[in-house]
């Protein structure tokens, strides 16, 4: 394959290749910078867990996110919409949710 420029500010990354001398396959994605670090915030700045390693048992204690959701613009938002002025939210919040909801939809970002 051949990389492909994005018309819409996408970034263009390797998906994958499959073993030496064949060719890579392309892909285009999107980035955000923080989704990586989302469960350290959860822990820092939330106090909603001590250790990173209680992610899973929490996480898997609830059916799902419960309509949760994140959106770790910390720094901004990148491709495709190369925004430093956005901020991150959290959206879908009711009384039903529960901290082991807030952890799983971190971990689903």
């Amino acid at each position: 394959g051949r990389a492909v420029p994005s018309k819409t500010g996408l970034l263009t990354t390797i998906g994958w290749q499959l073993g030496q001398g064949t060719k890579p396959v392309y892909c285009l994605e999107g980035g955000v910078a923080y989704a990586g670090s989302l469960i350290q915030w959860v822990r820092d700045n939330l106090g909603m867990i001590k250790d990173a390693s209680e992610t899973e048992a929490m996480a898997t204690s609830v059916e799902d996110n419960g309509d949760l959701y994140f959106v770790p613009a910390f720094a901004g938002l990148f491709a495709p919409y190369w925004r430093s002025d956005a901020r991150g939210c959290m959206c879908g919040m009711t009384a039903f949710n529960k901290r082991e909801h807030v952890v799983r939809a971190a971990i689903e970002t």
